[in-house]
This record gives C-alpha cells, structure tokens and sequence, in this order.
C-alpha cells in the first residue's frame, strides 16, 4: 500500500468515525431533550392536580350558613348567597386565607413521590395583588415592608430562582383574574436529567471509545507494516549487494583460475583460490547472521553461561577491530575503570555484542573515527559503554534502532554495510544474559551504548 492509499483510507476511517461519534452525541442530546420535556410536562401535570386538590378554606360554610341551608331556608336566600359568592370572586379574601400550607406541602410531596422525582425543591404561592411570596416551603412569609435586598443574600436567591421558574400552575382563576400561582424550582435539574440517561450515556461512551481504539490500533498497525514493508525491501537491498559483491568476485577468480595463461602458473591459482575462499567466507558469515536471528525468533538457542571477565573480553574485542579503525586513521581508546569486572554470560555471545557495537561504532563515524569503550561500577552492577564522535542519531531513529532490518539513514555516508540486524541482535542477547541496554544520541554529536550487568559473587 503506498502513502497516497494509506492517507486516504485513514482519512476515510476518521471522517466515518468522526460522523459516528457526532450522530451518538447528537443522539445524546435529544435524548436529554426529550427526557427534559417529559420531565416538564409531568411536572405541570402534577402541579396542576395538586391545584384542582387545594381546598379554598374560605369556601367551608360558616355555621349560620350551614344552619340556613339545613332549615330549608336556601331559596329564600339563594340571592343573598348568589351577592355574596359574586362579591368573593370579584374581591376574594387573601390567598393566605385560602391555602393550608401543610395540607399543600403533603400534597406535593405525593405528586412528585408517584413520579419517582427525588430531587430537592424549593416551592412557594406567589401573590400576585401583593407582588411578593406568601407561603415559602409550607411556611407564611411575613411582610417586612420594602427593603434593599443584596444578591448574595440566600433567601434572596432563592426566591429569585423562585420566581423565574417555568414550572407553575394558576390558583383560585376566575374570569376577573388570577389571585396567585403555585410555583415550584428543583435544584438539581440537570443532574437529575443525566442521571436517567447515565445507563445510555455509558453504554455510548464506551461504543465510541472501543471504536476509536480499534481505530488506533489499526492505523498504528498500517504504518508498522508500511514501515516494516519498508525496512524489509531495504533489507532485501541490501543483501543482494552484499551477496552480489563477492558472487562476481568468485565468479570473476573462477574465471581467472580457467585461464589458460594461470592454470599452469601456481602461485596466481593460490592467490586466486585464497580470494574464493575469503568471498565464500563473507557469505558464510552473512548468512549465519540471517539465520542466528531466526534462532532468536523462535526462542531456539542455548546459552552457556560461566564467570567471564569482561575486561579480557573487551581487550580481545579491541584488538580484533583496531586494524580496520587504523585504516582510517582513527583511534579507539580503552577506559577500564570497573574494580568489579566479573559477570556471569555466553563468552561467544558476549564478544559478538561488543565487537557489533565497536563496529557499529567504526561504521557510523563519518571521517576519522574517535571510539571510546569504558567500564565502571555502580552499585551491585557493571556498566560498559561504547562512545563515538560519529554521525548520530535521531530521537525517532533511536526509537527502531534495536528493530530487526532497520538501518539508522547515513545522508553522505555511502561505506555502511549491513543488514540492520547487528543491534537486533545486540540487545536480544544483552537481555537473554540478563543485561540492559540503552542509547544516548544526537545528530551530529555521536552516540554513547551503555549495557548493565550484574556482578557474578
């Protein structure tokens, strides 16, 4: 897949995911709405039971009314009483009058109880003659007359909350007015309102977040296997340079030996044979390096572990690659400093981690190579370094650097040869034996390996 198709199926699958995540919230949101509507108009309907069951105490017949209708005198004064209940209704007597606080404070508290609201309310009868509030959570108000009434005065607040609250129902309307109204305020609305969407809220959240995961996670695993393919065809380059360089070369010696001019001349068959045998080598050597890291695929090998001293290990590792750092007119230097030096490791495992790292060391210095190798304890463990002046690294390269085929980009540097696998290997085996490894790099300034070890007793 190249970048172009991988851009637009992750520009796909974000815009598609983008639109699920939107539909869901919107989902959410009318939800929320509807469930808010529901609320208010079950709401107003319980308000307006609770009106239609308010008793007027002012209409209970007082007791000479009472007499008059139990004596059958209610035609001859049905005018007087007709006068009388016009004159109510056109001046009806003070709505305190008329409302029994407790009576009404029990009523509510059934409506809401039979709705299964549980929220804490604050309700009251405002006056609309008297502008102000009568009754306040089944308690008289008493008026003080007109004051300054600071914002920060709780009652205050309240009652402002009060006042501008939707949910109302008229009381005691006639065709000359509404005396006043029943009011009511929850004061936790909205979290009661989330609440009953909670269940969904979740389910939805978690829906999305499983998809944006599983959408990660697949375009994580498209541009590793972009860059895998990458690394793989790079590799796959590289080792056919490397094998075709000594296959020409044989094939060339070969050549040569069948000459008639040579065949008859020892000495130049010799030297002829001499160059086959150091190309059959080469390849030999790469070769076992592909097949040594199958090996460590499958978990396939086995170590023998034995006290070792790591100084000697270290010398021998110097000695074998000064030849080809002195080619290059460059110096390595060794600074053993560890009074500690004794590890328990595989003594052929442990020579090719230091030599790979030397190499390494040799092969990523752009002019005259600088390489340091050094030792020193801390604590109960013995470090080694390997420190050069080379090219370096950058922060993401040293993110891959320890991944099998990746080879560090080398600009102008055209002599680095390989396959990428020499710090796969490195740090597999650091770690079979037990050991840590890590990388300190920057561009232009080099880079310093440091492996950790315990110290054998």
């Amino acid at each position: 897949m190249n970048k172009t198709a991988i851009w637009l199926t992750t520009g796909i699958m974000s815009v598609a995911l983008l639109g699920t995540a939107l539909i869901q919230f919107y989902w959410i949101g009318w939800s929320l709405r509807l469930k808010e509507k529901q609320f208010e108009e079950s709401v107003l309907a319980a308000l307006k039971r609770v009106e239609s069951r308010i008793i007027d105490k002012s209409e209970i017949l007082d007791p000479a009314e009472f007499l008059l209708r139990r004596e059958g005198s209610w035609l001859q004064n049905k005018f007087d009483l007709d006068l009388v209940d016009r004159q109510r209704r056109i001046n009806p007597p003070p709505l305190e009058e008329r409302i029994e606080p407790k009576s009404l404070s029990i009523l509510l508290q059934q409506e809401l109880k039979d709705l299964n609201i549980d929220l804490k309310y604050t309700y009251g009868i405002f006056d609309n003659r008297k502008n102000r509030f009568i009754i306040l959570n089944g308690n008289y108000l008493v008026d003080m007359g007109k004051k300054l009434e600071a914002s920060n005065d709780p009652s205050y607040n309240l009652k402002h909350e009060l006042k501008e609250s939707s949910f109302e129902v008229s009381l005691f309307a006639t065709e000359y007015g509404t005396p006043g109204v029943l009011k009511i305020f929850f004061l936790n609305k909205n979290s009661f309102l989330w609440r009953t969407l909670w269940p969904i809220l979740s389910l939805s959240l978690l829906l999305v977040g499983l998809i944006v995961a599983c959408f990660a996670y697949v375009v994580n695993v498209i541009f590793r296997q972009k860059k895998l393919s990458e690394i793989k065809n790079d590799f796959v380059n590289n080792m056919t340079h490397e094998f075709k360089t000594p296959i020409a070369t044989i094939s060339l010696a070969s050549d040569s030996i069948l000459n008639p001019n040579i065949i008859n001349s020892p000495d130049k068959i010799k030297r002829f044979a001499d160059i086959i045998k150091q190309e059959n080598k080469r390849m030999l050597s790469q070769v076992e390096k592909v097949l040594q890291m199958a090996l460590l695929d499958k978990q396939d090998f086995q170590l023998s572990l034995k006290k070792l001293n790591l100084h000697d290990i270290i010398q021998q590792a110097v000695e074998n690659i000064s030849l080809q750092i002195s080619q290059r007119n460059g110096t390595i230097t060794q600074d053993l400093s560890a009074t500690q030096f004794i590890i328990k490791a595989d003594q052929t495992h442990m020579t090719n981690i230091i030599y790979n790292l030397l190499d390494n060391a040799n092969k990523y210095s752009s002019d005259t190579p600088e390489i340091t190798i050094g030792t020193k304890n801390t604590g109960k463990t013995l470090e080694i370094y390997v420190k050069d002046k080379g090219i370096g690294m950058s922060s993401d390269s040293q993110k891959l650097i320890f991944e099998k085929f990746y080879r560090v980009p080398t600009g102008n540097l055209h002599n680095v040869k390989g396959f990428g696998l020499g710090l796969s290997y490195v740090k597999a085996m650091v770690l079979a034996q037990n050991g840590k490894i890590a990388v300190n790099s920057a561009l232009g300034k080099g880079s310093t390996f440091t492996l950790s070890f315990p110290i054998s007793s």
